[in-house]
């Protein structure tokens, strides 16, 4: 059994806004899976990771829904910050759609960790 983040209206309204970021990853990487290559497999399994996480996220995120897809995104981060910054950003210079989808990821990480972050915070504080 989960434990259900507090079911305030403002709680279910972050839980969408997440579930629409999600979803717009998946795009992202499905997008960049048309390129072809070894590379689109991986890009095609990094969107399928995306969907579980926007489905619970919009349907009710509990806090263990919300811890999953703070790891995730902290993967993704992991993943792309590299891309952006020092010399993978100078091989993208070339591949302008490549650059600017890092880029895109970068922001959408960025926000769902930022809500995730948002409701730990609340409900931590709302805890005490």
């Amino acid at each position: 059994m989960t434990t259900a983040v507090p079911t305030r209206s403002g709680a279910a309204a972050l839980g969408r806004v997440a579930a629409v970021l999600a979803l717009a990853s998946a795009g992202l990487h499905v997008v960049l899976a048309a390129s072809g290559g070894l590379a689109a497999v991986a890009m095609a399994a990094m969107a399928l990771v995306c969907l579980p996480c926007a489905a619970h996220l919009w349907r009710g995120p509990s806090a263990s829904v919300w811890a999953l897809t703070a790891l995730v995104d902290l993967g993704m981060l992991a993943v792309h910050a590299p891309m952006v910054a020092g010399d993978g950003m100078h091989r993208m210079h070339d591949d302008h759609t490549a650059g600017g989808a890092a880029v895109v990821a970068l922001v959408l990480v960025v926000g769902q960790l930022a809500l995730a972050a948002s409701v730990g915070l609340a409900a931590v504080l709302g805890r005490r």
